[in-house]
C-alpha cells in the first residue's frame, strides 16, 4: 500500500467513524491523518467536526485555509466558530487565573485552546500566545522517530564519544595550555561527526529525546576519564580537564545539531 493511499485510507475511516458517532475513534484517525499529511483538507475538516474545544476547532479551520484559502466550508466553519469565541471572551472585571499556576493572576490566553496563560508559561508564535500544552502537540508532529530509534543512537554514540573522549586525553592530556585549545577547537568537530553519525543512522527521523541520548552517552563515555585522575592515590587534575572539556563541550553540540 503506497503512502498516499494509506492517508486517503485514514481519513477515509476518520470520516466514516464520525458519521457512525464514533467520535474517539475519528479523532484518532484524522488526526493521525493530519500528522502524516498536513496538506490533507479533508482530514482537517473532518477533525474540526470531532473536536470538542473551540480553539482546536478553529485551529483545524485555519489549517485548512492555509491549504485551500478558498474553501467555503472552511471560511464558513471559522467564521462560526470565531463568532462564538468572540461571545465567550471573560467580561470586564472578571479575573482570570493561570491553569498551570492557579495563584498567578493573567489577562492573556492561549490563542489555540483558550486557556489563561501567565507570561511565564505564555510562548510567543508568529500567531500569537500559546500555552506550553499546543506548542508541544504542534512540535510532535515533526517527530516522526521510534522508541527504537534512541536504542540506535546509543548503539552508535557511546562506542564513539568513548574512543573519542580516550583519544584525546592521549593526545592533549600533557600539552599543558595547548592541549586544553586544541581539545576545546576539535571537540565541536569531532562530536558534531557523532551527531551526524546518529541522524544517518536513524534514517534522519527526528526524535524529541535523540539529541538528549546521545549527549548522555557522551557524558557517560567521559566520565571514567574525568573521575580516575581524581583517585587521591593517582590525583592529578589538569589530567581531568580534557575529558571534561570534550563531555561539555561534546554535549552542547549535540543538542544543538539534533534538535
Amino acid at each position: 500500500m503506497s503512502i498516499i493511499r494509506m492517508i486517503n485510507d485514514l481519513t477515509r475511516r476518520g470520516l466514516t467513524a464520525a458519521r457512525v458517532g464514533e467520535t474517539k475513534q475519528a479523532h484518532r484517525l484524522l488526526s493521525e491523518a493530519t500528522r502524516k499529511h498536513p496538506d490533507d483538507i479533508d482530514a482537517w475538516l473532518g477533525l474540526a467536526g470531532v473536536v470538542d474545544d473551540l480553539k482546536e476547532k478553529e485551529w483545524c479551520f485555519k489549517e485548512a485555509l492555509a491549504i485551500a484559502p478558498d474553501n467555503q466550508e472552511a471560511q464558513t466553519g471559522l467564521a462560526l466558530i470565531q463568532e462564538k469565541l468572540t461571545h465567550r471572551q471573560p467580561k470586564d472585571g472578571e479575573t482570570l487565573y493561570c491553569y498551570r499556576h492557579p495563584e498567578r493572576e493573567t489577562s492573556l490566553r492561549c490563542n489555540r485552546c483558550n486557556k489563561p496563560i501567565c507570561a511565564k508559561c505564555a510562548k510567543q508564535t508568529p500567531v500569537g500566545f500559546r500555552c506550553p500544552e499546543c506548542i508541544r502537540e504542534q512540535e510532535d508532529k515533526y517527530y516522526t522517530g521510534t522508541n527504537s530509534d534512541y536504542l540506535v543512537a546509543g548503539t552508535v554514540s557511546f562506542p564513539l564519544a568513548f574512543f573519542a573522549v580516550a583519544l584525546f586525553t592521549q593526545l592533549f592530556g600533557s600539552f599543558g595550555f595547548f592541549g586544553l585549545l586544541f581539545a576545546f577547537l576539535g571537540t565541536p568537530f569531532v562530536t558534531g561527526v557523532i551527531a551526524e553519525a546518529v541522524r544517518w543512522a536513524v534514517s534522519k527521523r527526528r526524535s524529541r529525546y535523540l539529541g538528549h541520548v546521545v549527549a548522555g552517552c557522551i557524558i557517560v563515555a567521559g566520565l571514567p576519564f574525568i573521575l580516575i585522575p581524581l583517585i587521591p592515590l593517582i590525583f592529578n587534575p589538569f589530567a581531568a580537564i580534557v575529558p571534561s572539556i570534550f563531555v561539555f563541550f561534546g554535549a552542547t553540540t549535540v543538542l544543538a545539531r539534533l534538535r
